[in-house]
């Protein structure tokens, strides 16, 4: 990835402003508002190829602890292993409430977090969290594996960790809108949408994944369309597999320049911030 794309806030700038952002790699965020931090999708642990496809595989406690301070609640949009594999051990390390379908909350009883701390996202109903007001709206996952979404179906029984990577299932797949009184952000942590399901529905920053892009038609000019931002951030293009430590490097199939040309070629061309793994903005 050119660094010249890369956009560079230190974290203390981003947290002095109203609404911030941090970028955890994968489709991973941390969204912070009045002190207030929630969780998207946080995939903190990173496993070999041979590690996810020999092996079982649990969160690394040791790089949790490292990156997650504070936490106030998660929300999961899908329960594929690299958006929900750390969800279990933030929560319950945390006491931090979880957002998330079916499948998620398995997980999560798999690690006997409190029942009454996981909330299973219903559509139509929006959840006070702190300053934000949260919903789960149904999406559907990017059809990127010849034709096909990968890993479908259910968690339908509490998933104990180590578990092979094939146990995390798709379940069901959910956008997540927050909105506060500093502004709104939507997150797509697949590269597909339900146009359908976004009527009504508008977001001043959209996190967006973009791996798989190609298997959704016009699927940029889509999301502009419904959602009409004035940022947008990437996300999901850099290979999850790697060490946080380790330099990023964009996975093979993904086409950042692509996605960032799709975005400034729209008729509303919103600014596009690029963040290094880790980092942070200020949206307000």
């Amino acid at each position: 990835v050119d660094p010249r794309w890369l956009h560079h806030t230190s974290r203390s700038e981003a947290e002095s402003s109203a609404l911030s952002v941090q970028w955890l790699g994968t489709a991973g965020f941390r969204i912070v508002c009045g002190g207030h931090h929630i969780w998207l999708d946080p995939h903190l642990s990173r496993h070999t190829p041979w590690q996810l496809l020999s092996g079982r595989i649990t969160p690394d406690a040791e790089r949790i602890h490292q990156d997650v301070d504070v936490c106030h609640a998660i929300a999961v949009g899908h329960s594929h292993f690299d958006h929900a594999v750390d969800t279990p051990y933030i929560a319950k390390h945390h006491g931090a409430r979880v957002y998330g379908s079916e499948s998620t909350l398995n997980l999560c009883r798999g690690h006997d977090v409190r029942e009454d701390h996981l909330i299973r996202f219903t559509p139509g109903e929006a959840y006070d969290e702190g300053p934000f007001t949260l919903r789960g709206i149904p999406s559907q996952h990017s059809k990127f594996a010849v034709g096909r979404v990968p890993l479908p179906g259910r968690i339908l029984t509490p998933l104990r960790q180590p578990a092979r990577m094939q146990a995390y299932r798709v379940g069901d797949v959910y956008g997540l809108h927050l909105d506060c009184a500093h502004g709104s952000i939507y997150h797509i942590g697949s590269a597909d949408l339900v146009e359908a399901e976004l009527t009504g529905v508008q977001a001043d920053v959209v996190l967006c994944c973009t791996v798989g892009r190609q298997a959704t038609e016009n699927f940029t000019h889509r999301v502009l369309d419904a959602l009409r931002p004035k940022v947008v951030i990437p996300c999901h293009w850099e290979q999850f597999w790697r060490s946080l430590d380790a330099p990023t490097k964009q996975i093979p199939s993904n086409d950042l320049r692509g996605f960032l040309d799709d975005v400034r070629s729209h008729p509303s061309a919103p600014e596009v911030r690029v963040l290094p793994t880790r980092g942070w903005t200020a949206l307000a």
